[in-house]
């Protein structure tokens, strides 16, 4: 690192050979708009305008300073996806746009109606949507339970951009932020807008959206928009069954031979029936411009999200009448091995539905020309989150009702963020705020009679929840020193506190209250931006940031029909992170675009659950600060238009992620970290002629592993997460102005492998969209 700093320092010391004069590169603003601190009204508003003109809207990034800039002009790597990038590709769920960014991890693990979706930035372990934060139009759309993000729930017609950051971001945004930033910024219409469409394809799925938007004496933007999907599914659950010795006189055919990820010997004996799904959203938004530099915004997000299973399928079939079989003791045609105590409930996966409120208050006042206030406020809520379960081992169970369980998880997040920009002279920007977040959940499994009838409970089996809540203040630094060198300073302080705490792991045992805790939180960061040459730009930066762990790691309390004792921890601690990039983009040829980046993550403390080491039966699960990890990488992307009907991307993003230190598991040490693919490449063409626009992907992840011991390196069996490269396609034909027709096909070459789930093979979708 010290090595990269000296060479910061003599390229600072060349940047003093120029002469001073403002800032002239083709890439930016206008000359007399190219400073940091002009923020006067009419200077915000025509940097917007500007940008439009010479850039398009895209080339105006907030996510990366909180304030309006050139994506040129800020020291981050940056990617931004434009309405148009969308619109060529198949993007059915907005977690897809984000999987050819490069550094990006969009674990999708079934077909569209996955609500275990989550993406991750820059390496860092993907156990869900902890360590990336998602914002929509600014706010954190995370849940309290366990920072799970309903991606289904936002429909894509209605984005206008998504902005991603890569890099440790806490100084800006607090927790959670540590391997970047994903902003998704909704459409705030500026004329009359009108927007039908409806889509089929394959397993029977299709979707439907309506959205008007309009703009009211040139004060006032409104929208509305509705959205709705549903597919019948294809059977991605199999049911594997473990054979011992023995020979009854039932005998049955039909079973696989398989093993499991780490190479155990097992059989796939059925499928738990077709995954089906449906999900619905209304959304609106307002924007009125109350007088010149002040705006107040309001919008809205609900959505519904179901799921369920079709009739199951047993492989099995009885040899001598030919029965499919669920249920006893049989044996294995041709062998001496017998399948024990079969039930029709190992054949049976439960259904759920949740519900995602998001609400968002924002206002904009330009007190000053150098003085703007924002506020926000904001509320994610989930007042329906179950799932019911069928028991599987009761004989009294089966696809039409009998025992089971249903566990309710609703949860609440509250924001609240009041930011001042100060500009000082005509180069240097303040801003400074506070922020106020405030999270509650509980957690309830209840034994029912009839598991098709959740509602219907009867005794509580177990309960967990609690509450917790952060108040940061931060301040960051932009000063433009030199036409060539400019600088951000950021740092936050955050005191995170956790309270409320309590659990019961199994019915019959007392209520375990525990105490509260809290924790300060330091998140420095510093970044240079160096431009050696009008088509050449340097970036540099090191920070620091966090996470506190959330109520499912601090309390989530629960027992197992195995046995298995899943404990959370209220002894935990935040997760750290020190990181540092050096990276360049260089725009040598006309309509090229060529970015490179190497960064490094020290992260401490790193949360992940282990075996309980109080515990000598082996058979407890618990969360703990259990290790330490170095993630490396580099992070490589090209575009090139080359003709106006012709434009070709490229990127790859190489990692190393190793656990460095575990006291809980020496097993671990030096192996790589769960979730992460080694490596990754994306490829692109975009080819326009007469009323055709033509796109084709090419997409390849390497081999994830999800065990620390990274003893599952069995590939194509179920539970594996196989390396995998899939070859996209959309054509869109539009005949008239307001009318398109578009084909797309999805894994072209049919490829076959497991995300833990099979994957879907190949899939067709029609879609016509009117606009007006």
């Amino acid at each position: 690192m010290k090595c990269w700093l000296s060479v910061l320092v003599v390229l600072v010391m060349l940047s003093g050979i120029g002469s001073a004069q403002e800032w002239d590169r083709k890439v930016s603003l206008p000359e007399e708009e190219a400073t940091v601190g002009r923020t006067t009204v009419d200077t915000q508003a025509k940097i917007l305008e500007d940008a439009e003109k010479v850039h398009g809207i895209d080339k105006v990034v907030v996510t990366a300073t909180k304030t309006e800039r050139n994506p040129d002009d800020v020291p981050a790597s940056i990617t931004v996806i434009t309405k148009d990038d969308l619109r060529k590709q198949n993007i059915k769920t907005v977690d897809e746009a984000l999987a050819q960014v490069p550094g990006a991890v969009d674990n999708r693990r079934r077909i569209y109606g996955d609500s275990m979706t989550n993406v991750n930035l820059r390496g860092f372990p993907a156990e869900g949507q902890k360590r990336t934060l998602v914002l929509l139009d600014g706010q954190n759309i995370a849940n309290a339970y366990s920072n799970g993000v309903a991606w289904s729930s936002m429909p894509v017609e209605n984005i206008e951009r998504i902005e991603v950051v890569r890099g440790p971001f806490s100084a800006l945004y607090g927790g959670n932020a540590m391997g970047g930033v994903i902003n998704i910024i909704t459409k705030t219409p500026k004329k009359l807008e009108c927007v039908a469409q409806g889509g089929y394809g394959t397993y029977d799925s299709w979707t439907y959206y309506l959205g008007v938007g309009d703009r009211l004496w040139n004060k006032v933007s409104v929208q509305a928009g509705f959205n709705y999907r549903i597919s019948a599914g294809y059977p991605s659950s199999l049911v594997t069954k473990t054979a011992s010795t023995g020979t009854p006189a039932t005998q049955v055919v039909g079973w696989q031979p398989t093993h499991t990820t780490t190479g155990t010997p097992t059989n796939i004996i059925g499928d738990t029936g077709d995954y089906n799904w449906n999900d619905y959203s209304m959304n609106g938004k307002i924007s009125w411009d109350i007088a010149p530099g002040y705006k107040v915004e309001f919008s809205t997000l609900q959505s519904w999200n179901d799921y369920g299973y079709d009739m199951y399928h047993s492989y099995l079939r009885d040899t001598a009448t030919g029965s499919s079989v669920v249920r006893g003791t049989v044996g294995l045609s041709g062998t001496n091995t017998q399948f024990k105590n079969l039930q029709e409930g190992a054949f049976l996966n439960g259904d759920g539905r949740d519900q995602t409120q998001v609400y968002n208050l924002t206002s904009d006042n330009q007190l000053t020309e150098t003085t703007r206030i924002k506020f926000h406020g904001g509320l994610l809520n989930q007042p329906t989150n179950w799932s019911a379960s069928p028991s599987s081992s009761n004989p009294l169970t089966t696809f039409s009702g009998g025992p089971g369980t249903s566990s309710f998880s609703p949860s609440q997040n509250w924001i609240a963020e009041l930011q001042v920009d100060q500009a000082i002279g005509q180069k240097q920007q303040l801003v400074g705020g506070i922020s106020y977040n405030s999270g509650w959940s509980n957690s309830k499994t209840y034994s029912v009679n009839n598991w098709r009838y959740p509602d219907a409970v009867s005794t509580l089996t177990q309960m967990s929840g609690g509450q917790d809540r952060n108040i940061g203040l931060y301040l960051q630094d932009e000063i433009a020193w030199h036409p060539k060198f400019n600088t951000v300073l950021g740092v936050r302080l955050d005191w995170w506190e956790t309270y409320g705490g309590n659990y019961m792991a199994s019915a019959g045992t007392p209520t375990v209250y525990l105490p509260g805790r809290s924790k300060l939180a330091l998140s420095p960061k510093l970044a240079f931006l160096y431009r050696p040459l009008e088509w050449m730009t340097w970036r540099a930066s090191v920070g620091r940031a966090f996470r506190a762990p959330n109520i499912y790691e601090l309390y989530r309390t629960w027992l197992a029909s195995s046995g298995t004792l899943y404990k959370g921890n209220p002894d935990l601690i935040p997760e750290t992170a020190t990181s540092w990039e050096i990276g360049t983009t260089m725009k040598p040829l006309e309509g090229m675009v060529f970015t490179a980046t190497y960064f490094e993550n020290y992260v401490d403390d790193l949360i992940y659950r282990v075996t309980d080491p109080a515990d000598i039966t082996g058979k407890t699960q618990i969360y703990k600060n259990a290790g330490k990890a170095t993630i490396r990488g580099v992070e490589l992307e090209i575009t090139q238009k080359l003709w106006s009907w012709l434009e070709v991307f490229g990127n790859t993003t190489l990692l190393d992620a190793r656990i460095n230190e575990n006291p809980f598991n020496p097993e671990s040490v030096g192996k790589k970290i769960t979730y992460t693919p080694r490596q990754q490449f994306n490829f692109g063409i975009t080819a326009t002629y007469w009323k055709v626009k033509g796109f084709l992907s090419g997409h390849y992840v390497s081999k994830l592993i999800s065990r620390d011991d990274n003893s599952d390196q069995y590939n194509n069996v179920y539970g594996s997460y196989d390396p995998y490269f899939t070859l996209n396609s959309k054509i869109i034909f539009t005949p008239v102005k307001y009318m398109d027709l578009s084909l797309s096909v999805d894994n072209m070459l049919d490829r076959e492998y497991f995300y833990y789930y099979p994957s879907p093979g190949r899939t067709i979708w029609s879609q016509i969209t009117l606009r007006f």
